[in-house]
């Protein structure tokens, strides 16, 4: 039963390949950099690596535009016979219209398999030690500077909650099912840097800002306008109170609790 995993360089993916692996199963990691060269701009090879695959993990990129590229891989991998597909987006996706950017995937996912599992998870704790927060912590001496108030509350999840959840997704009978994946409890950003402080997590301290001091810090970065305005529209929701809710999708799919904050500076950070 081949799997073929996308964004396989990502928090995510990388563990979903790991988890594959470590079960002897066979698995296909693909992304820009891997040797399994997998770009959402370049349909040249998606026939290629579509070959021989049954189940796919679809990781719909954020703030580039590109899902209804995938949505067109999806095309592909139906018409390849693929049987199973798991596509992972966004906490609130299910909220946007059918015709935006990850939606576009998760509906077609649904049109085109008969077991498809949409993964909707929220920031993830692992965001702080090696992804969007931690990038721009360390391009600032550890500061992170956030367009969220001080009092903002995330359910952050623990990446390897999500990859446990993919990976049931993949192996097991999760068709049709929608999972909004969630931490035990809602924190402010300062709760988590103030207990992460003092590990091998490079953020420090962090400062509220608005739109525009976020946008120029991020711009700095490289970071394209398009992602920089995703991100933005995520933080107003946050603001919002709208990544705020613990929802029950780690202990729906995966019948234990979610990961929290202790246990991931406990076993990730320290």
């Amino acid at each position: 039963m081949s799997t073929l995993v996308t964004g396989s360089t990502g928090m995510v993916g990388r563990r979903v390949v790991t988890q594959l692996r470590s079960r002897g199963l066979p698995v296909t990691a693909a992304s820009r950099t891997e040797r399994t060269r997998l770009d959402w701009t370049d349909t040249s090879n998606w026939d290629e690596v579509l070959d021989g695959v049954e189940n796919v993990f679809v990781v719909t990129p954020v703030g580039r535009s590109l899902g209804h590229r995938v949505a067109g891989f999806l095309e592909k991998a139906a018409k390849a016979g693929v049987a199973n597909v798991v596509v992972m987006s966004a906490m609130g996706t299910e909220h946007a219209p059918s015709d935006s950017d990850q939606r576009a995937a998760e509906v077609r996912a649904k049109e085109l398999f008969d077991r498809w599992t949409v993964l909707r998870p929220n920031w993830l704790f692992q965001d702080f030690t090696e992804g969007t927060f931690a990038d721009l912590a360390r391009s600032r001496n550890g500061r992170l500077r956030l367009p969220v108030k001080k009092r903002t509350e995330v359910s952050f999840v623990d990446a390897r909650d999500v990859a446990d959840t993919a990976v049931a997704a993949l192996l097991e009978d999760h068709g049709g099912k929608e999972y909004t994946l969630t931490g035990p409890q809602a924190l402010t950003f300062r709760e988590v840097v103030k207990q992460t402080r003092g590990t091998e997590s490079p953020v420090w301290r962090f400062k509220s800002v608005d739109e525009a001091g976020f946008y120029f810090r991020a711009a700095d970065r490289g970071w394209s306008d398009r992602y920089i305005d995703t991100l933005n529209e995520r933080f107003a929701a946050a603001v919002r109170g709208n990544a705020a809710e613990v929802a029950e999708g780690v202990r729906e799919a995966l019948g234990r609790d979610p990961i929290p904050l202790a246990r991931f500076i406990r076993e990730a950070v320290l």
